[in-house]
């Protein structure tokens, strides 16, 4: 498995640990350090001189074997004592699963980060942009591929897409984070209804396809996603993600962080003028995408039955295998515990492991004669699979353990709400009850799509700050249904009590077979006050709740800092050289298409961005592109180098002849290369290392890590555009592995390659049918 897909790249570790020593040697400043590791899911914690680092699993895939490597990590690297005095005692060692189906360790000291790297890459793991501005990991069903409720597998497509803008430019410098999803089919289970892009499989005419959701989001103000496309065809998903890409680029709030986000551009556009603009962004890349087609891997198929659910956690999957579902205790997992999930997998002779959104694991594909073998050894671990994805498997954000924006102790809370929902797993009227407990406003537990959701917060009693949570009823993530109902705030100390009361009312007052958030509908807000009113803080009782769960002393907020993901981002000067690059490479694949006119469009925007880049020292941002020739020639009037390219640039698009332009775009396309270049190289986040400096075992290793582009099926020359397209996203040196039909492609991307500069170093049939080249990027194209 993990040999299908193109994420980790030993030059991304590389680049890592040389801006690692930029920093420790003073050669790159804080701020511009901070960024760079977020780019590469290193996160800064609440406490100093640790870090959280998290490795991006697309769908939540990964093999027994790569378990095994993050178990090592962690046992090696994690669990390290902060510089700043707050514990006294090294923190335990844990695997921890995000609400995001990625896998992240804390307490790991900086100096040991490109060590905890390395070991990932070396087992196919990256940690590439699973934190920062960029295309977050791409979430899928928990049961994806195994489900009989489903149309496709979509960890297929889940892996397709991150795999696609992974070190895509657009994705580089988003304003922020951008969060997709897949799901198998209209139960949703991926919870479209929350994320910037929401694909559901489905079939409509007898085609496979999806439908698409887009411009939801939580955090302090949720809003459910829009219906942007009722159906799709499987090959569009890029077009489509891409075309929202771009609006979230151009007009995501890059001044006010705090609405940088899609939901806010639709609420800016209204939901027709969101739509209009997708199709207009649409337009513009259309073409770019004309060669993609759809993944056979992805087992379309006629649903034949609906989601599985049994106590035992042990479901029948579509293909006659079981899948056995773990109840990870606000997903933690000790290293002897992975390793003992990875020994039961191979035990019941599989390698499909999955870690869930609700913090839990599967391990799929378990022959039905082995399953009892599997359980037996996790048992021995201390692992259970009854009841998961119940009640009882409460889900919680790291809060104030280690959240650098944490009010309060959301694990606290879930540790003292574990043992009361386990006394209700059983119950059938309650067994289903999500139940998520967030330690501030901004939902990382996803509180506002619970039946039960708590969200933190700090309020007065009696001139004094004590810890409360909101509680929230009723919520649902899938496409198209209801966000949660926001209640009253009781004191942390009470909303265990509060909760559980808040759910026999629901037993006891529902009418038949009625939702939770139909049921708060019906008694509206005065009924479920009166539920919550015992529960209010007394100003009596202040010193007794002073106190948050798992926390020994008084409460307060001077833990708080900055958040990164909130807080921090590259230069504007970096945003504005990504969205060059972006442009660079649309243009390059409209004119190996002789689209000339589209051409030129994008390489005039691409010039302007890296004008505006060079701009950004002399503190130039002017809001007009006709204002930002003039003020260049202004600042830089003094700088040679930057003027010289400045000047070919101009004369180049003035250069274009409208009768025949494909001299005159060939040409701008050439100098714009040449000068974004020159900007790239002054704005470099790590200073160039002079060849004296580079070891020739880190050549050689660079030169091994080879990915895999297959073309099979693409015709030309739109084989030959997304080669080139592959190759703009990879460093000079790195090797390309393409696979192409015989006949015309393998007799004219190689030579059209050579054209271009490139170097093919190897070329071999590896079929009736195909062929294999190996490129070597020795420059730009």
């Amino acid at each position: 498995m993990a040999t299908e897909f193109d994420f980790a790249h030993t030059s991304d570790v590389d680049e890592f640990e040389a801006g690692y020593k930029a920093f420790k040697n003073g050669q790159m400043p804080e701020e511009r350090f901070t960024p760079f590791r977020l780019q590469m899911g290193v996160y800064g914690q609440r406490q100093e001189g640790v870090q959280m680092v998290r490795a991006k699993l697309p769908g939540g895939c990964m093999t027994a074997a790569q378990l095994d490597v993050i178990a090592e990590c962690v046992e090696l690297y994690a669990g390290q004592l902060p510089t700043d005095g707050t514990l006294t005692e090294a923190p335990e060692k844990v695997v921890h699963v995000t609400t995001r189906q990625d896998i992240q360790a804390n307490f790991v000291a900086l100096e040991n980060v490109p060590a905890f790297l390395r070991k990932l890459d070396a087992a196919g793991l990256t940690t590439r942009e699973a934190c920062g501005n960029t295309v977050r990991n791409v979430t899928t069903c928990f049961l994806a591929g195994r489900c009989p409720s489903e149309h496709a597998d979509v960890t297929i497509h889940a892996r397709k897409f991150a795999e696609f803008f992974l070190r895509h430019p657009l994705a580089q410098q988003f304003p922020r984070k951008f969060k997709v999803t897949f799901s198998g089919c209209a139960t949703d289970c991926g919870l479209s209804g929350m994320h910037d892009i929401g694909f559901i499989a489905t079939h409509k005419d007898g085609q496979p396809g999806f439908q698409v959701w887009a411009a939801g989001g939580l955090s302090s103000q949720p809003m459910g996603a829009l219906l942007l496309e009722d159906f799709i065809e499987e090959s569009e998903m890029f077009v489509v993600g891409e075309a929202l890409m771009r609006m979230h680029f151009k007009y995501s709030d890059r001044k006010r962080r705090a609405r940088a986000r899609m939901k806010y551009v639709a609420q800016k556009l209204g939901a027709e003028g969101f739509v209009e603009e997708y199709k207009k962004q649409r337009a513009v890349i259309e073409s770019t995408h004309a060669g993609d087609s759809g993944y056979a891997e992805a087992n379309w198929r006629t649903p034949t039955a609906a989601m599985p659910f049994s106590d035992s956690g042990v479901v029948d999957q579509h293909n006659g295998q079981s899948a056995i579902l773990l109840n990870l205790f606000r997903g933690d997992m000790t290293p002897d515990q992975c390793r003992a999930v990875a020994n039961a997998a191979r035990v019941a002779g599989t390698d499909e492991l999955r870690v869930t959104a609700e913090q839990g694991m599967v391990i799929a594909d378990v022959a039905t004669d082995k399953v009892e073998a599997a359980l037996a050894i996790l048992a021995e671990a201390g692992l259970t699979s009854e009841y998961a994805r119940g009640i009882a498997d409460v889900v919680a954000c790291p809060g104030t353990e280690t959240c650098r924006l944490g009010i309060t102790s959301s694990r606290g809370l879930a540790a003292a709400l574990q043992p009361m929902m386990a006394d209700l797993k059983q119950d059938g009227t309650l067994a289903g009850i999500t139940v998520k407990a967030s330690g501030c406003q901004h939902s990382c537990a996803r509180h506002h799509i619970a039946d039960l959701g708590f969200h933190g917060m700090a309020k007065k009693v009696a001139g004094q700050a004590v810890p409360h949570y909101q509680l929230h009823l009723g919520g649902s993530g899938v496409a198209g249904s209801p966000l949660a109902f926001a209640t009253d705030p009781v004191p942390a100390k009470h909303a265990p009590e509060a909760g559980i009361a808040v759910l026999n009312a629901y037993k006891t007052g529902r009418s038949g077979d009625e939702s939770v958030h139909a049921w708060v509908s019906r008694i509206g807000k005065e009924g479920v006050s009166e539920i919550l009113a015992p529960f209010k803080a007394d100003a009596g009782e202040v010193e007794g709740l002073i106190y948050d769960w798992s926390e020994n002393e008084a409460f307060n907020t001077k833990g708080n800092k900055k958040g990164e993901c909130a807080g921090a981002v590259l230069s504007m000067s970096d945003a504005l050289i990504s969205e060059a690059e972006y442009e660079l490479m649309i243009a390059r694949a409209h004119t190996d298409a002789m689209f000339w006119a589209e051409a030129a469009t994008a390489l005039r925007r691409s010039v302007i961005s890296t004008a505006r880049a060079f701009l950004v020292p002399f503190g130039e941002a002017p809001e007009e592109d006709g204002e930002v020739f003039g003020l260049l020639a202004v600042n830089a009037a003094a700088d040679q180098e930057i003027m010289s390219g400045f000047q070919t640039v101009q004369t180049a698009l003035m250069s274009i002849d409208l009768a025949d332009p494909a001299p005159g775009v060939t040409r701008l396309k050439d100098v714009q290369t040449d000068w974004l270049a020159l900007a790239e190289k002054r704005f470099a986040a790590v200073p160039e290392t002079s060849e004296s400096e580079e070891t020739e075992d880190n050549v050689a290793e660079s030169a091994d890590d080879a990915v895999l582009l297959d073309l099979s099926g693409v015709a030309c020359p739109m084989n030959f555009v997304k080669t080139k397209i592959k190759l703009t996203t990879m460093a000079v040196g790195s090797q390309l592995d393409v696979i192409l039909d015989d006949g015309a492609p393998i007799e004219n991307v190689p030579l059209s390659l050579e054209e271009q500069g490139q170097k093919i170093s190897m070329k071999e049939r590896i079929s009736d049918t195909q062929w294999k080249i190996r490129v070597e990027k020795t420059g730009n194209i």
